[in-house]
């Protein structure tokens, strides 16, 4: 049967699994330099959104408040300044709902 037989793989000889545990250790490493990669990618990939994220955060609040700032006086006049902060917040937030999810 299979579990009676050794194997190779990438000219590297795996000893059979009824060789005793040394023989299944080389299969544990294995195993574990697969979860040890996929926890070193599953990280990278998890800092790359969140750093990615809080760019796009910084980048929307920066634009939103320099579009503000340099507005018409007209624009104050006729807006209050409430309805003006109440959209700054409503804004940031579902940008930190959709960046979140």
């Amino acid at each position: 049967s299979a579990e009676n037989q050794s194997i190779s793989v990438y000219g590297r000889e795996f000893p059979s699994q009824m060789d005793g545990r040394s023989a299944q250790f080389q299969y544990i490493a294995v195993y574990g330099i697969i979860i040890a990669a996929m926890f070193v990618f599953l990280f990278s990939r998890t800092y790359w959104a969140v750093c990615g994220g809080i760019r796009v955060c910084e980048r929307v609040f920066s634009n939103m408040t320099h579009h503000v700032l340099h507005a018409p006086m007209s624009y104050f006049d006729t807006t209050p300044l409430g309805r003006i902060l109440n959209r700054f917040t409503y804004d940031v937030e579902q940008v930190d709902i959709t960046l979140s999810q």
